[in-house]
């Protein structure tokens, strides 16, 4: 493993704050004019970069990428690499707007990303795609530039027009970019995935309101795993460094445990932005000695289950910190996170610094009281003007003038501001930080196995269970691998797979004939271990 250099610091160290005044291409200039041999990143294909280093590559790549992208919109296919950030900011400063795309969806969804924002070029790497390549559909494989292959044509001119504006960013780097910082895709769990453009002031934002819940130093080192295309993986592990210059050691997959932790003793990381499963996996293969440089764990995307919590707490003797959050890739994302002074269990914290909210009643749409549940809807400068697709319906809702975002999701907050989620309007869980719907897995499954006429099957799910489940409820006698077989076949993603089936007399239903999902999610819950 190439030699980590990250945990030597050559300057000053304190807590970093974005300029909310600023786009992530001028906070970049801003902070990586400073000490410019500080060491910045490192990944185990590129070493340790300085910000010299660093802010070098990407002028001269961004030449690269204005010579051969033409459109608006330049797609970036890669896991989490020092070159994906640095792409990032490339193509701000190639006057672009990157399309982080998701290789994991199907053919049909990545083309369908694809058309959608009128991609000519998607940048990825010639190592990276032979591991992907049946994944990526023909017309996909039309427009990818191997950057490894790419570099050989830079040009004379090109290298010294990119060393001019590294040297002097403030003559030679226009700044003056579209207000759109990045588009996202929503995870089209049950319909097409909607195309979400953040821009910088939502962006930057939302980092300068979570930052003012607790500290990150600039000599701090984050263990960046979490894929780029994920707006956690981009804002918090992509964005972050760049206008902060905070340190980042980046290693591409996620699932592959023991290089992560290879990774997080070598480059002494110091912050792991992760979710509940991702963590179980990493302490299942580290000891104390492993994660005693680690000082600050943020959760997301599940529940945090007071037993993976506990389990930190007790391999890291107490002196680290574990932080539940709650996001929204339309918000930011990061919306909520518990403060480092008082945490609460099942919470998942106070809103950030810059949002409004209300918890409005379903049926009146009227915000109501504290401690009464109800749908959570946002308002705020990181909170997005609405979707790419101007077809979709309008996410927003008008409370006294304001147009608030509709989450989707229930909750209520207590005496304290402190939020605390119940379920979710549409009966989505998440696992693995993914959106599973309900109503399309039980869908797919009618097709099968339902009779006309005849209610015999439901599917229900928690995910605030040590181990999120999505459970089948059928009056049939069926077997687990036969059904999960079938979901296979069907393309329902692996992750969305049925965990247990409940074998039931009859599937019980509502007055208005329809099925009685609280009832089944009160069953589902009295099974599961106790929180």
């Amino acid at each position: 493993m190439k030699e980590s250099l990250l945990h030597i610091s050559k300057s000053a160290d304190y807590n970093v704050m974005p300029n909310t005044k600023k786009n992530i291409l001028e906070n970049f200039i801003t902070e990586f004019s400073k000490n410019k041999n500080e060491y910045f990143a490192w990944d185990e294909t590129s070493g340790t970069s300085t910000r010299k280093d660093f802010f070098l590559k990407a002028a001269v790549v961004s030449q690269l990428i204005k010579s051969r992208v033409k459109g608006k919109y330049v797609g970036i296919m890669l896991p989490a690499l020092q070159t994906t950030t640095l792409l990032t900011i490339a193509s701000y400063m190639a006057g672009k707007i990157p399309v982080m795309l998701n290789w994991t969806v199907g053919h049909k969804v990545l083309s369908y990303c694809a058309d959608l924002t009128d991609l000519e070029v998607i940048i990825t790497a010639s190592s990276f795609y032979d591991k992907v390549k049946e994944q990526i559909p023909d017309d996909i494989a039309a427009k990818l530039m191997l950057l490894d292959k790419e570099v050989e044509n830079i040009t004379l001119s090109m290298k010294l027009k990119g060393a001019l504006m590294a040297k002097l960013p403030n003559m030679f780097i226009n700044t003056n970019i579209d207000k759109t910082a990045v588009i996202l895709f929503t995870s089209g769990s049950e319909t097409l995935p909607k195309a979400v453009p953040l821009s910088h002031k939502n962006v930057v934002n939302d980092l300068w309101g979570a930052l003012q819940l607790f500290d990150i130093r600039v000599n701090g080192i984050f263990l960046s795993f979490l894929p780029p295309f994920h707006s956690f993986g981009f804002t918090v592990l992509s964005v972050l460094p760049l206008i902060t210059a905070a340190k980042a050691a980046y290693t591409p997959n996620p699932t592959n445990i023991r290089e992560v932790v290879d990774v997080l003793k070598h480059t002494q990381a110091t912050n792991i932005m992760v979710t509940p499963t991702l963590l179980k996996m990493i302490m299942a293969r580290s000891t104390k000695e492993d994660l005693s440089k680690v000082e600050l764990v943020i959760s997301g995307a599940e529940s945090l289950h007071i037993d993976t919590k506990t389990q930190f707490e007790t391999l890291t003797e107490e002196k680290s910190l574990i932080i539940e959050g709650y996001g929204i890739t339309e918000c930011g994302p990061i919306v909520c996170l518990n403060p480092k002074d008082k945490q609460k269990l099942h919470s998942v914290g106070k809103f950030i610094k810059g949002l409004k909210y209300h918890i409005i009643d379903l049926d009146t749409n009227k915000p109501i009281p504290v401690g009464e549940t109800g749908m959570i809807v946002i308002k705020g400068e990181s909170v997005f003007d609405g979707y790419f697709d101007k077809k979709i319906d309008d996410p927003f809702i008008d409370i006294d003038g304001e147009k608030y975002y509709k989450s989707g999701d229930l909750g209520y907050v207590d005496s304290e501001d402190y939020l605390f989620i119940t379920g979710r309007l549409k009966r989505f869980i998440k696992i693995g930080g993914e959106m599973i719907s309900l109503p399309f897995i039980e869908k797919v499954l009618e097709k099968k196995y339902g009779i006309e006429g005849q209610q015999v099957l439901a599917v229900e799910g928690c995910d605030r269970a040590i181990d999120p489940v999505v459970t089948l409820f059928s009056t049939q006698d069926l077997t687990l691998s036969e059904v999960n077989k079938y979901l296979r076949e069907s393309g329902v993603a692996s992750i969305a797979r049925i965990r247990n089936i409940e074998i039931i007399e009859e599937i019980p239903m509502l007055g208005s004939g329809k099925t009685n999902y609280r009832e089944l999610k009160e069953r589902l819950v009295s099974i599961l271990p106790a929180e």
